[in-house]
This record gives C-alpha cells, sequence and structure tokens, in this order.
C-alpha cells in the first residue's frame, strides 16, 4: 500500500535548528512558563535556543564527549532537555533516552546494554530519587559499569543547587570491573557550560561538519511488554521524516503553540512534540510532568492550539474540577496515541476541551515512531475504531504470518511497514534485528491489523499475544473489546495460559468499577453472541491494577505468569483438600 512521498530530510537535527535560528531568530521557539530564572520565565526564541545549544555544545566537547560517545539522559522534562536533544546532535553524540521510572536494576541495564559513557540527570525525578540511584549503582561491586566516565547534574527547580554523590573517575575501568569511585559535589550543566569557554567556533563547526544524516542519533529503549527492552537505534532521517509526516498529517502552522505534557524521553515527546512542532516553524509550551490543571492553565494562559497526549491524560484533564475556569478554545488539533481513544472520550475532547481536530495516530519506537494516522477531519468513528491509513512517505503491507505473502483485501494480517523512518535496527543485537526488518527493508510490526473498504486500517491484536487454543487463534484484543462493554469492567487483559488438552487456555484479568465484585458468568452471558465459544476465558481474576512498563502497556509476560501460578496454587489446593 504505497503513500505519496514527502521530501525525504536530508540534514540534521543541528541543520533544523541552524536554519529555523536563521528564518526566524525573533520567533518564540520554547516556553517554559512555570520556569523562572532570576525571576524571569524561562522564554526562547529561535535564536536564543541556538546560542543555548551552541553553548552547551561546547560544554559537552570540554566535558570530553566524543563523537559516537553514548549520553544518557534521565530526567524529567527541565528546560534544557529540548536543548540537549540538539546540542547531542551538534557533537555528533548519541542520546541515550531513559525512562524516569525504572527501577536501579534496569538502569543499570540500560546504561550497559548502551554502553553509555556520560549520564545527565536531576536531583530526583519525581518520587524516584535518580541521583542516589545513581550513587548506589557504582558503588555496587556486581553492577560494573566500566565505560561510565562522567555524571553531570540537571536543575529541576530555579534555586536547586548540584548535590553530592558518587563520582566517575573519567577513565575505563578494567572490562567486567567497577572502578573505585570518590565522593563530592557533583559538576551542574552550568560548569560544563562555562568549561566550554575553551572550546572555538571553528573547534564546534568542525564537529558539526562531521555529522551526517544517517548517523545514529537517538537510542531508545522498547517497553519490554515481552522480556528485556532493547535499543532502538534512529538517525536524524528517521526521526526528521516522522517529524514532517506528522506536521503535515495535522496541518501544523509556524503560528501554532505546543503543549507539551508527554515525557521527553519517549518519541512521543522528542520527535513528535517537539521536531514535528519546529520542523513546521511552531513553538512550544511545556510542563515539567503532567498535572491536569497545570496542563489546563498552560492552554489558556499560552494560548495552546496544538495538543499532544496519551487518551487517559485527556480524561484526567476532563475529569478536573479546573476545566471548568480555564478557556481551551484556542485548541485546534492534536494526536492521541499509546492507546485506544473511546468515541465517548474523543467526543469530550471536541465538546468540552474544545479540540476539534483531535486525531490518533499509530506507531512503535522502532518507526520512529510514526507509521499511520486518522486526520483531523475524519469522523469521530474513523479515529476511534481505525487508526488511519498510512503516513506519507510510509509504506504498509498486510502479510500471512506463515507464508509473508500479502493476504486478501478484508482479511488480517501483520502490519508491515517501510520507509525512511524505519530505525536503523537494535544496539548490539544483529540477531533481533534481523528478526524485525527483513527483506526489502519492511519493519514487522508485530501488531495484527486489516484494511477496511475506506482503506482505513484497524488493530485486531498482537502477533506474539495471539492465543492458540486447540489449533483456534485468538486475538486478546477482540475479547478485551468486548469484555470493556461490559458495565461493572472498567478494563481487560486476556493472555494465554498452559493447558494440558488444548495447549493454551484463554484466561481473563479484569478492573472492576467501584463497588463491582467479580461475576464469571455475567462476563460469559455478556460474550456469548459476541465471540465463538472457544475464545471465551475459561479462569477470571478481578485485580486493581496490571503490571505495565514505564509507558503504560500491559506487561502480558507476567500476567501470564501471575495468573499460570495462582492456578497453580489453585489446583495444589484442590489437591490437598482431597
Amino acid at each position: 500500500m504505497p503513500t505519496e512521498p514527502l521530501p525525504t530530510p536530508t540534514g540534521t537535527l543541528s541543520e533544523l535548528l541552524r536554519t529555523l535560528a536563521a528564518e526566524r531568530p525573533q520567533a518564540e521557539a520554547l516556553a517554559y512558563p512555570g520556569f523562572a530564572f532570576g525571576g524571569r520565565e524561562l522564554r526562547l526564541s529561535f535564536a536564543q535556543l541556538d546560542a543555548r545549544v551552541d553553548a552547551l555544545a561546547r560544554g559537552l566537547m570540554a566535558w570530553g564527549v566524543q563523537a559516537r560517545d553514548a549520553v544518557a539522559l534521565w530526567s524529567v522534562n527541565v528546560p534544557d532537555w529540548i536543548p540537549l536533544e540538539y546540542a547531542l546532535a551538534r557533537v555528533g553524540a548519541v542520546l541515550v533516552t531513559v525512562n524516569t521510572a525504572l527501577s536501579a536494576d534496569e538502569v543499570a541495564y540500560v546504561l550497559r546494554q548502551s554502553g553509555a559513557r556520560w549520564v545527565l540527570h536531576p536531583t530526583r525525578n519525581g518520587s524516584n530519587e535518580c541521583s542516589s540511584t545513581l550513587d548506589e549503582l557504582l558503588s555496587r561491586p556486581d553492577v560494573p559499569l566500566p565505560r561510565l566516565a562522567g555524571r553531570a547534574w540537571l536543575p529541576a527547580a530555579p534555586h536547586e543547587r548540584p548535590p553530592e554523590g558518587v563520582l566517575t573517575t573519567g577513565v575505563e575501568a578494567a572490562a567486567g570491573t567497577s572502578p573505585a569511585r570518590p565522593r563530592g559535589r557533583l559538576p551542574s550543566l552550568e560548569e560544563l557550560v562555562d568549561r566550554g569557554g575553551q572550546i572555538s567556533a571553528q573547534l564546534l563547526a568542525s564537529r558539526e561538519a562531521g555529522c551526517l544524516p544517517g548517523d545514529v542519533v537517538n537510542v531508545q529503549y522498547t517497553s519490554g511488554t515481552t522480556g528485556l527492552p532493547k535499543g532502538v537505534m534512529l538517525s536524524h532521517v528517521n526521526l526528521l521524516s516522522t517529524a514532517v509526516a506528522l506536521g503535515h498529517q495535522l496541518t501544523l502552522r509556524p503560528d501554532d503553540r505546543t503543549v507539551l505534557m508527554v515525557p521527553l524521553f519517549h518519541c512521543f515527546g522528542c520527535v513528535v512534540a517537539v521536531l514535528a512542532s519546529h520542523v513546521r516553524r511552531a513553538a512550544i509550551c511545556a510542563i515539567q510532568a503532567f498535572e491536569p490543571a497545570d496542563a489546563l492553565r498552560l492552554i489558556e494562559d499560552e494560548r495552546c492550539t496544538v495538543l499532544f497526549g496519551v487518551p487517559t491524560m485527556f480524561a484526567a484533564m476532563l475529569a478536573d474540577p479546573a476545566l471548568k475556569q480555564r478557556n481551551t478554545r484556542t485548541l485546534r488539533t492534536g494526536f492521541a496515541a499509546g492507546a485506544p481513544c473511546p468515541e465517548a472520550l474523543m467526543h469530550d475532547i471536541i465538546t468540552q476541551l474544545h479540540c476539534a481536530g483531535m486525531s490518533v495516530a499509530y506507531g512503535l519506537t522502532e518507526a520512529a515512531p510514526g507509521v499511520s494516522g486518522s486526520r483531523p477531519d475524519d469522523s469521530v468513528e474513523v479515529r476511534c475504531q481505525t487508526i488511519g491509513k498510512p503516513l506519507r512517505g510510509v509504506d504498509v503491507r498486510l502479510v500471512d504470518l506463515d507464508t509473508h505473502k500479502d493476504v486478501p483485501e478484508g482479511q488480517t494480517g501483520e502490519l508491515w511497514a517501510r520507509g525512511p523512518n524505519v530505525m536503523l535496527g537494535y544496539h548490539d543485537d544483529a540477531r533481533a534485528t534481523a528478526s524485525a526488518i527483513v527483506e526489502g527493508g519492511w519493519l514487522r510490526t508485530g501488531d495484527l491489523a486489516r484494511r477496511r473498504e475506506d482503506r482505513n486500517l484497524v488493530i485486531v491484536g498482537r502477533a506474539k499475544e495471539i492465543i492458540i487454543r486447540g489449533g483456534e487463534n485468538i486475538a486478546p484484543a477482540e475479547v478485551e473489546s468486548a469484555l470493556r462493554s461490559h458495565p461493572d469492567i472498567l478494563d481487560a487483559a486476556v493472555v494465554g495460559v498452559p493447558h494440558e488438552r488444548y495447549g493454551e487456555e484463554v484466561a481473563c484479568a479484569v478492573v472492576l468499577r467501584q463497588g463491582a465484585t467479580l461475576n464469571p458468568a455475567a462476563y460469559e452471558a455478556h460474550l456469548t453472541g459476541h465471540l465463538a465459544p472457544f475464545k471465551q476465558p475459561a479462569h477470571w481474576r478481578a485485580v486493581e491494577r496490571f503490571p505495565l512498563t514505564g509507558s503504560g502497556k500491559v506487561q502480558r509476560y507476567k500476567l501470564a505468569q501471575q495468573m499460570a501460578a495462582q492456578l497453580g496454587r489453585a489446583d495444589q489446593d484442590q489437591g490437598d483438600d482431597a
């Protein structure tokens, strides 16, 4: 299913910002209204942003950051996050984004697997004391981080001071060991900027000239719904291709003002919200972490026109009492992504948040992340029941899982995508790369989809999540969708558990509405007529929440383990009773 191509970006992230600074030097590029230095709100024009990026780039070079060095950024949306995204690209380094919700062991895995040489972080990320977490990791002999040469501190509030912590030595330890590390006050980002005075404009220009559009500029770690995360390597071309396509899809304009409330450590933040806005010359208005009342205040105060978020964010904003006191009628368009958006919620986004052009987008990190999306003028049914059509420049196929041939029109197949947005591969994992990107440059998304007569695509499940019960394939998403329409069920997650006769049996965990009790007979009666009998769950469990990844996706392998363990205990209890 080829689409009309858009011009493939031929430059780098740094060249994009240089162009913006030359074309629109006085236009606002970035605003952090709640963040003040010296009593003044932080607001940067494109020329000022470019100058800040130059200063940071020199500081990074003075610190010792070399081209192709991996630099981990473990931080909430602090004011220098976006300037650092551009600055690291300017010096040819690789930005390794680290989810702020990760545990100490998960952070250690990312640092080790990515080969990170440098880490930038604030004192804390929300409730996560990341500075002390890194102290712990750097002090543990069982967590070798031999390549780590430096860490620096980022301010997350105007009057913060750098904390003390375990310092890195600036030299590599022997393989498989961690060097003895002293304690002291952590160097701050501003101290690095001060050091940058020794780097001449000529040295920076020479470094910048060596950066190529096809170079790796970002490594994003996947959510790990099926096991350990993989490092997705993305180039300048990958990121800018998606930015151009999504900006075109929403017809973003230079007078637009984008709400940045999604985390920058995901592609939704640093690519969709930031780069799609900037390639269309629009401004970004940011808050450090999502709070419904703060987001609503930002929209009103900054007269924002573009809104990006996940459905749960929009639901929280609609439920917040502040909505009645805030004027959001400046909103024009945006994307809901990351999870299905129910029609009732979309209707409220349009009528109560007044964002008439809210659309849906589908993608995955490996596609940087855009694959398809609806358009602002599509019907609510298309926006909520489909993932729209492929983005300009992205080709898709629906492929039989066994034969790898295209399925007939209207039938379900695995969704494959190809375009300049497709990742370079997984870091240090050639086998996984070869499995994900097949002959012809096609990316296997792992999602099952079908194409409607109107050419819009519908996701029906995950290929790897397919439950095979007695030879019958069952897509969990189909069962979950039917269950969510039951009045007592807020959410449902379906997994396969081992079964002696059928190979796998269907098990379901449900989150119930307040006051409801688990009632499998009622759910089975509700499903009758909607689903074939073999698709109906045989085992049920009520839970307060599902095991989730840092990006909010259900970790199905963990849920399956929990359900299987519960069934095993039940069998043991029955045996003991006998």
